[in-house]
């Protein structure tokens, strides 16, 4: 009866061990994850974008690709930034001041 007692408390200290490792690699993953404002995101992406033109000369169908990746990222940061705030507020609606 011992033996059942500890070997349930085993599993139940693994469990919980488990759940630590999993919170505490989510939490290093938020850490290091570039997190970006909207307007960073928007002068990043107009300084990317300012950059194309000229460098794809031999290629000028990879320049217009390469303009709808950059804006696809800077929407994707910009997602990303409204969801990670969301807790806090909704960014897109109006306060009650």
């Amino acid at each position: 009866m011992i033996a059942a007692i500890l070997a349930g408390r085993q599993r139940g200290l693994d469990h919980l061990e488990s759940h630590r490792d999993t919170i505490e690699a989510e939490k290093e993953a938020w850490a290091e994850e570039s997190v970006l404002s909207y307007e960073e995101v928007q002068l990043l992406r107009q300084e990317l974008i300012d950059a194309v033109p000229g460098r794809l000369v031999d290629h000028p169908e990879d320049e217009e690709l390469l303009k709808q990746i950059i804006n696809d990222w800077a929407d994707l940061k910009i997602e990303s930034y409204q969801e990670r705030r969301s807790w806090v507020r909704s960014p897109d609606e109006p306060t009650d001041e």
